[in-house]
């Protein structure tokens, strides 16, 4: 097994190689981190630890960058200043944490395996960020690449999948066949109201036919009344007024 921090000796590191067609995609940047040189040593059983890092192990402070190229996603620890790559960290879809672990005593330490692409060789480092939410917003972006990554994958393999075969089903009608359609219940017809009918719905029956007896009605009211009798005067000698020889009061 190489040993812990040899390969970021070489500062820049330069054996880095992609293709130009592909197109860059920055998911996170972090202003600073710093980077440590791990005990040597097989990884411990309980994990790693940073209290286990001494101060004089701190061997770079840069920038972090985490770049997607298509499924492929790798950690930069590059110089602030000049932009250039100090180390990189190839990130495993299938299994994080041989890539970025987690040490168990914080969490705004990792641990990172950082690889030479063109020899092959690879080390582990320990990285510390100084803000919390610096490595909280590290640790998310790492997962919803995953994430998003697998979701691809799984959607490409449903589509590549070949359609159910089986004998086609015939759906043509054979010979004569007759198709019975249950026939609805038709709509009673709506009643048109008759012209000058009371409201209510209730009609009055027709005017009986001419010469009947609303003809005689008409012609009884357009004739002039009779005029009445005189009344018949009284006998002489008699009250007019129908008195049988009462007494009369005289008024002044």
């Amino acid at each position: 097994r190489p040993p812990r921090a040899k390969l970021i000796a070489q500062a820049p590191y330069s054996g880095m190689t992609e293709d130009d067609e592909a197109i860059e995609h920055t998911l996170t940047q972090i202003a600073q981190a710093h980077l440590y040189s791990l005990p040597p040593g097989p990884r411990p059983a309980g994990g790693y630890r940073c209290q286990d890092w001494p101060k004089s192990s701190h061997i770079f402070t840069g920038r972090v960058r985490v770049v997607a190229t298509g499924p492929k996603c790798t950690i930069r620890i590059e110089d602030k200043e000049k932009g250039t790559l100090f180390a990189m960290c190839p990130l495993s879809n299938d299994n994080l944490e041989t890539s970025v672990e987690p040490v168990s005593d914080s969490s705004r330490y990792f641990v990172l395996r950082v690889a030479d692409v063109t020899t092959g060789r690879h080390a582990f480092i320990g990285m510390g960020f100084v803000d919390r939410n610096e490595a909280f917003d590290f640790n998310v972006t790492l997962q919803d690449h995953i994430k998003h990554v697998r979701y691809e994958a799984e959607a490409a393999k449903r589509e590549a999948e070949p359609a159910p075969t089986g004998p086609a089903k015939d759906w043509s009608l054979k010979g004569s066949v007759s198709v019975a359609l249950p026939a609805g219940a038709a709509k009673p017809a709506r009643e048109r109201p008759v012209a000058g009918a009371p409201m209510g719905g209730m009609l009055l029956p027709p005017p009986p036919p001419g010469g009947g007896g609303g003809g005689r009605r008409a012609a009884a009211a357009a004739a002039p009344a009779a005029p009445a009798a005189p009344a018949a005067a009284a006998p002489s000698g008699e009250d007019p007024f129908g008195s049988s020889g009462g007494d009369w009061a005289t008024f002044g």
